[in-house]
């Protein structure tokens, strides 16, 4: 204890209850971080004071955590992954300790990988597959919806498709499309692109005020997109401004998608839903005949096509692309870079030809 006091050890702040303060950490993060991410943070404090109700910091050990992420999958019939909750439960306790570790308590008592030296690996699920669109189904989406919209005279029935049309060629997540703004349209090197500094979140209906993961006031370009996609948008504001002066509106945000099926959201600068635009993609696709075979299949997808193109694209450099899509170089190549159907089919008719001659 005596060697513990003269490393600098707080002992006595080791016996404060494990759930009030951690309470008192997420209080201290909430204005730092978005609302979506503290929702998450409070919902691991709620569930932490139900469990470990008035257990000092310095009882809670790896056993006591390790009995912890059992008995929540146990009662919540949870599954096990990097993606799961008591994985985002574990990441957010062992952040908690961190800041006390060399201050409180010796040693971070939530190891890092924690799920694998908590679980067995039968006891991990497989993560679901993200569907990835091949280069043929993109270009029949973008055709059909570039069909639809020289057919349809009611300007409202535009957004859905023309986002998912720019999402097609961009793969910026659903909550940045969403705060688009015909001012993010930019020129950069005589090719057309989108530089973005704003997000959306459908939970607390307002905007975050920054992208995901970076400091507000921090902007990033997208990947470049055909200038006939600038065309439309740029026809669509047109379209746009002259449907909202019928109805006495104005778009005082500039937003491109503006939900105009909805006077009160016109109002109130509210845009569509992810899931309006999850929904147009998942018609789109019926109307193709595109079918997902139990992948995961959304918005997102072009997200996860356009990331795995990036990174099948002979010559690329993958600092670029991780920065054009909003990711470290990391998190890019861990995450997201998968094998293009295109590609992995092209391989196996090179590996199998190769056979025939060894």
């Amino acid at each position: 204890m005596w060697v513990e006091y003269e490393s600098g050890l707080k002992l006595a702040d080791g016996k404060s209850i494990f759930a009030d303060e951690f309470q008192k950490y997420v209080d201290k993060r909430a204005k730092t971080i978005s609302p979506v991410t503290l929702k998450a943070w409070q919902d691991s404090a709620n569930v932490f004071k139900n469990y470990f109700k008035r257990a000092k910091i310095n009882r809670i050990n790896t056993a006591v955590i390790s009995q912890y992420a059992h008995d929540y999958v146990d009662k919540h019939h949870a599954t096990v992954s990097k993606s799961s909750t008591i994985a985002k439960r574990l990441s957010h306790m062992r952040n908690f300790f961190k800041s006390l570790d060399g201050k409180v308590i010796k040693g971070n008592p939530v190891p890092a990988n924690a799920l694998k030296m908590f679980f067995r690996q039968s006891d991990f699920s497989i993560s679901q597959e993200r569907y990835i669109f091949t280069p043929d189904e993109l270009a029949k989406i973008r055709d059909l919806i570039i069909s639809d919209l020289q057919t349809i005279d009611y300007i409202p029935n535009w957004i859905g498709r023309l986002a998912v049309l720019v999402e097609s060629y961009t793969g910026m997540r659903v909550n940045e499309l969403q705060a688009l703004k015909f001012k993010n349209i930019i020129q950069i090197d005589n090719k057309w692109t989108f530089k973005i500094n704003n997000s959306w979140s459908d939970y607390i209906k307002d905007f975050n005020g920054s992208l995901k993961a970076r400091p507000k006031g921090y902007s990033r370009t997208l990947v470049p997109v055909p200038e006939g996609l600038i065309k439309l948008l740029r026809l669509f504001k047109t379209e746009q401004k002259e449907f909202l002066e019928n109805h006495n509106y104005k778009n005082s945000l500039d937003l491109i998608f503006l939900n105009l099926h909805d006077h009160r959201s016109v109002a109130s600068n509210i845009p569509i839903t992810q899931h309006s635009i999850n929904d147009m993609l998942k018609l789109i696709c019926k109307r193709l005949s595109i079918q997902s075979h139990g992948k995961l299949l959304s918005a997102y997808s072009f997200r996860h096509t356009i990331c795995t193109n990036l990174a099948n694209t002979p010559g690329m450099s993958y600092p670029w692309a991780a920065e054009k899509m909003g990711h470290s170089l990391q998190m890019f190549m861990n995450t997201y870079v998968g094998v293009d159907p295109a590609m992995n089919r092209q391989m196996a008719a090179l590996w199998t030809n190769k056979m025939k001659y060894d």
